[in-house]
């Protein structure tokens, strides 16, 4: 029996060593193949006609900004298309983001329409707009310094 045990021991190292003496040849991994994608990052069209006003019918507080919010009555400003700049005041007409309206040729009070046109001041509000000659149909209105598309300097007061 212990012949038996020992001859049995002997045959599997043997059986072992035929399997396991040399280093088995083991295939690279393949190399990954790695592809840059150039993602195009999707172009915002920033709106320089679009301003936000204060809406409220008892409020006078004149709000004006060229993004959301809310005006110092905690009303949300509301969506106005710029459909000029007189001065230091801009002339809007609150039909919506999707305006693209002019004034009424023939109602200056009138967006073509058919909005009445709101007057609300620009001094103070911190935004910069086109006043090209004083009466500007530039419809630029922006949160920062820079240039119309017309050529001029942006102005705030």
């Amino acid at each position: 029996m212990k012949n038996t045990a020992l001859m049995m021991m002997v045959a599997m190292m043997a059986l072992v060593m035929a399997c396991g003496g040399t280093p088995a040849e083991v295939e690279a991994p393949a190399e990954e193949v790695v592809e840059v994608v150039q993602v195009e990052e999707p172009v915002v069209e920033v709106r320089h006609d679009q301003l936000y006003v204060c809406a409220c019918e008892d409020c006078d507080c004149g709000a004006v900004a060229t993004a959301s919010g809310s005006c110092g009555c905690g009303t949300e400003l509301a969506e106005a298309h710029l459909l000029k700049v007189e001065e230091n005041e801009a002339l809007v007409c609150a039909c919506g983001s999707g305006c693209s309206c002019d004034l009424d040729a023939e109602d200056a009070t009138k967006c073509s329409c058919g909005s009445d046109v709101k007057r609300v001041s620009l001094e103070g509000t911190g935004v910069y707009y086109c006043n090209c000659g004083g009466s500007c149909t530039c419809k630029y209105a922006a949160a920062e310094a820079g240039t119309c598309t017309c050529g001029m300097e942006l102005t705030t007061s």
